[in-house]
């Protein structure tokens, strides 16, 4: 059977594919700005995914309701097998039984495979590959085309880290809650129907089961939301002075201010340090009040169970897997409670990556906005006033011409305005009043790309990409496509 290996990775191959490429995360999009509400933030991106998290919650349902049948299935054959004499053998189990037997056998080793392997599919090869990537590149894609004060009064790293993680636990949040509490919500319902075919007192403990369960989720979850958002924010602040002081080692080291700069960062880790120690405080609260509750009802299901049948009510395959199905349901509880240690994480990081994501963008082209042409480049200031968003004016009627071929010196003392002219001038800022103009073309009235590509500046501060030198050198020059 070689001969048939390559026609088989072949195919495997392409079934792959299939669900890598349902996603196409790099897609162009006009509108990049998320809402700022946390629920319309997840939603703005999952709309662009829709089916995927539907299979998602169908194929969840599936699982959890096969996952209670196998159980059903534990029970049913110990009433089956007591049915049966053993000296029939198999020709006599399957005489009587051969049909409810084989469709046992047709959703455990087929049904059951089909749905893990196209949710995992659904999981690792869409959403893992394909939407966590889009949402990143959208989210980085509108971050990066916000002004210049936006970054100016923001820590570098705390953006990156905003930009990155809330894609991720977008992602995670949504198929956690897919994942854990879908299945619970699915195998509690299979539950509740299995044994209550059994007796009304078995359903109706369950019923109590979720309801104190339901109850101890309503007190613990909005509290757990509130420190696991705190502790976000305080992790990503932390981070971004982190990168900060990475990134100026050099000055650091040259001013000799080791220990000034380690008080700083430490300040930084107390923070964290503090809201981290609120949030597990409740979540060990959660796991300690889990503990309690799950003692209490499964000794009340076994005792009731037991009771049952000794009064006939229930064979000992019901009692079987009955207690099976309680014993699961324990671990899912269990775990459920517990993940809402990530589950909340997850939120906590995603709202507080909204609130900068979602911001608008400072500073954008008009309407109608036209390419900058020149032909004669003359620049003039005409009664231009600037001042930063506060009262005071830097910059205060300013009036200039700078005719073609001009070469002037602008000379002040420090703050006077200089650098702040120039950076009015290549529209970093929008001017409070007056106005800038190019050749006669108002410059709030062309786009800025076109603007900044007929400007040529030198920086004070010299600026390094990590990136190879011919990247580099090749910046600022026209687009070319790579030779490879």
């Amino acid at each position: 059977m070689s001969w048939n290996r390559p026609y088989i990775d072949g195919m495997i191959v392409s079934i792959f594919r299939a669900f890598e490429n349902y996603i196409k995360p790099f897609a162009r999009r006009e509108d990049l700005k998320p809402p700022e509400n946390v629920f319309a933030f997840i939603w703005f991106y999952i709309s662009q995914a829709k089916a995927p998290f539907l299979a998602m919650l169908v194929l969840g349902g599936l699982t959890a309701a096969i996952e209670a049948a196998l159980f059903w299935f534990v029970g049913r054959l110990v009433d089956i097998l007591a049915t049966v004499k053993q000296g029939d053998g198999w020709s006599g189990l399957l005489a009587q039984h051969g049909g409810e037997l084989v469709g046992m056998l047709v959703l455990i080793a087929v049904v059951r495979f089909f749905v893990t392997l196209a949710t995992a599919l659904t999981d690792q090869q869409v959403i893992t590959a394909g939407f966590y990537n889009m949402m990143r590149w959208q989210s980085y894609m509108h971050v990066a085309r916000q002004s210049l004060t936006f970054f100016q009064n923001d820590f570098s790293g705390r953006i990156v880290t905003k930009v990155w993680s809330g894609g991720q636990a977008a992602g995670d949040l949504v198929t956690s809650l897919m994942e854990s509490v879908w299945f619970v919500v699915i195998y509690s319902a299979s539950m509740l129907f299995l044994v209550g075919g059994l007796d009304w007192r078995l359903a109706l403990m369950v019923v109590l089961w979720v309801a104190i369960f339901s109850g101890l989720a309503r007190y613990f979850v909005p509290r757990i939301r509130y420190h696991s958002r705190e502790t976000a924010e305080a992790a990503s602040m932390l981070s971004g002075r982190m990168v900060d002081a990475y990134s100026n080692i050099q000055t650091l080291r040259l001013f000799g201010r080791d220990e000034a700069n380690d008080r700083y960062m430490r300040e930084g880790f107390d923070s964290y340090q503090e809201t981290q120690i609120m949030f597990t405080r409740f979540i060990t609260g959660v796991r300690a009040s889990m503990a309690l509750l799950s003692g209490i009802m499964i000794t009340s299901m076994a005792a009731l169970c037991i009771h049952l049948w000794l009064e006939g009510r229930i064979t000992s395959g019901a009692v079987a897997f009955t207690l099976a199905l309680v014993l699961r349901l324990n671990f899912l509880l269990g775990r459920l409670m517990t993940q809402f240690n990530g589950i909340m994480r997850n939120f906590g990081t995603v709202q507080n990556a909204a609130e900068t994501i979602s911001q608008p963008i400072g500073l954008v082209d008009a309407p109608e906005a036209k390419e900058l042409i020149v032909s004669k480049p003359e620049i003039r200031f005409e009664n231009v006033r600037f001042g930063y968003g506060r009262e005071r004016s830097i910059i205060d009627g300013l009036s200039l011409t700078i005719r073609p071929g001009e070469k002037i010196g602008i000379i002040g003392r420090s703050g006077a305005g200089k650098s702040t002219m120039v950076n009015l001038l290549l529209r970093f800022y929008d001017v409070d009043s007056g106005r800038i103009l190019i050749d006669g073309q108002d410059i709030s009235k062309v786009t800025q790309e076109s603007l900044r590509s007929h400007l040529g500046m030198v920086t004070q501060d010299t600026s390094l990409l990590h990136r190879s030198i011919r990247d580099n050198i090749m910046f600022g020059g026209p687009m070319r496509p790579r030779s490879r």
